[in-house]
């Protein structure tokens, strides 16, 4: 379990892809792996806004929850539902997002080589709520490389 802050910078080009506040908040994060072959956790967040990029912008108050499933399938395989993010607003207005994820990673490990990890994924819309800029489906593509024994120090 971990627990601190997360912040949020206003870093978007365009009005529209971005809620222009600079936020801060606190942060959770849990993992569980008591059952063979499975890891489940999740990462709670809930950014509140203090400064604005404009005086038209409103205030912002959101729960995120990112639920995380992995389930070891042998060979280095393994299934995840691990990048969706839920979205809360907690005011009148705010948008709610809940989309749905599924992916198919590998993992390589030897001795004297990095571990390397590769994955694609992909993510459905479930439900959304005054969101207008909210993408219906999403695919992603990852490579991890684990480099254990640099040290910058």
């Amino acid at each position: 379990m971990g627990v601190g802050p997360t912040f949020t910078f206003p870093t978007a080009t365009d009005k529209a892809a971005g809620q222009g506040a600079w936020q801060v908040g606190p942060a959770f994060a849990t993992v569980y792996k008591g059952i063979p072959r499975l890891l489940l956790g999740c990462l709670v967040q809930n950014p509140i806004s203090f400064a604005y990029t404009s005086s038209a912008r409103r205030p912002v108050n959101t729960l995120v929850f990112q639920p995380v499933v992995l389930a070891y399938i042998g060979w280095g395989f393994y299934l995840k539902s691990a990048d969706a993010s839920w979205t809360f607003g907690w005011r009148s207005g705010s948008p709610t997002t809940l989309p749905v994820s599924l992916g198919l990673g590998w993992v390589r490990v030897r001795e004297g080589e990095p571990p390397v990890n590769l994955f694609v994924s992909g993510e459905w819309m479930a439900y959304r709520a005054n969101a207008p800029v909210a993408p219906q489906t999403t695919v992603r593509f990852g490579v991890t490389v684990a480099v254990p024994e640099w040290r910058p120090w």
